[in-house]
């Protein structure tokens, strides 16, 4: 990861010794700092994928523990004042199949991206092709960026009210 532009960076402990460490440390900072933009990257579904297997009721115990992580930081957010001006987004960098991934079906390109918050319609669902690329798209547009050129993103216009 690179750091150099971030202006601070947190690394959890092991997760299979302190599993809600991260959630926690998130909360913290949320309630302490009041962030611009927070990035929390939860990647043990991934290692459940890898262990157990995709779609498998081990890899959806997983995805339920971090939803209550979620319920958590959408607490800390309401908490710390900021609920009205956020927005969140969930989404995942690659998909799966069997205990693996990298591969050209759409159960390991397919992802969720789930929006909400500040100015995001309620309830919608779009159904044209999104990139991985759209996602920082999506978020330079959130802060009003001008997208460098060379970027193929494209923000995801229609989930904005």
């Amino acid at each position: 990861m690179d750091t150099l532009s971030l202006n601070h960076h947190a690394q959890a402990p092991d997760y299979n010794k302190h599993p809600e460490a991260l959630c926690g440390m998130a909360e913290k900072y949320i309630k302490e700092k009041h962030p611009t933009l927070l990035a929390v990257c939860f990647d043990n579904p991934d290692h459940v994928g890898h262990q157990a297997g995709h779609d498998t009721p081990e890899y959806y115990a997983k995805l339920k523990e971090l939803d209550g992580y979620v319920g958590r930081i959408i607490q800390a957010v309401t908490e710390a004042g900021m609920l009205k001006e956020t927005i969140f987004i969930v989404t995942a960098d690659h998909g799966g199949i069997e205990k693996g991934h990298g591969g050209k079906t759409m159960q390991e390109m397919q992802t969720p991206f789930i929006i909400s918050g500040k100015d995001i319609k309620k309830g919608g669902e779009f159904h044209e092709s999104m990139m991985q690329y759209d996602v920082a798209s999506t978020i330079a547009h959130i802060f009003g960026l001008k997208q460098p050129q060379v970027w193929i993103g494209r923000p995801m216009l229609q989930v904005f009210k």
